[in-house]
């Protein structure tokens, strides 16, 4: 028989079937509650790793257009008035010899409107030194009627030779430059002259 104040189990567990059954389902989640918690307090922390990014390849710079093959890199003839490594036509070569053994750079004659007048120039190489090269020309423009123009006193070069001829009061002109590199003399020839009518 019980004593007074305490209860028999009886009268403690639920006496319906509804009412044990939420008993049951308190007590599975209240253990599955429990048990997780447990578990997250035994398990080891594991540090998130974060993926490596993957190796991206670097773009190959881009390769050069090919060239047209039909299209030289240096144009032989740039127009009628010019030459590369050769003289022009129409080159006022009695004013503007070339040494003997010069290599032809670049020359032009281009006509200067209707009037019977070119521009006219001449780029070379010559192993002749450089008081010849000056000779060469002095001679044939003061022949021609030029004149040489004294050099200016405050004038200053880096050129081996730098002189300069007119004619006609100043309406032709014509300037040499020399440059001497020691093995041989690049001269650049420059200005304004009449054609032969």
């Amino acid at each position: 028989m019980a004593h007074a104040g305490t209860s028999s189990v009886r009268d403690v567990a639920p006496s319906t079937p509804r009412a044990r059954a939420a008993l049951a389902a308190a007590t599975a989640a209240l253990l599955l509650v429990t048990g997780t918690a447990a578990c997250g307090q035994d398990a080891p922390q594991e540090t998130p790793t974060v993926a490596a990014p993957a190796p991206t390849a670097t773009p190959a710079p881009p390769e050069p257009a090919p060239a047209d093959e039909g299209e030289p890199l240096v144009t032989a003839a740039p127009d009628e008035h010019s030459e590369v490594g050769a003289l022009v036509a129409g080159f006022p070569t009695d004013l503007l010899p070339v040494p003997p053994d010069a290599v032809v750079l670049v020359t032009s004659a281009v006509p200067v409107g209707d009037a019977e007048v070119q521009e006219v120039s001449l780029n070379l190489r010559t192993a002749a030194a450089v008081q010849d090269v000056v000779a060469l020309y002095r001679g044939a423009l003061t022949e021609a009627g030029f004149t040489e123009v004294p050099p200016s006193a405050l004038a200053t070069t880096d050129l081996a030779a730098e002189v300069t001829f007119v004619r006609s009061g100043g309406d032709e002109l014509v300037s040499i430059g020399v440059v001497d590199d020691g093995s041989a003399r690049t001269v650049t020839v420059g200005g304004r002259v009449r054609t032969p009518a």
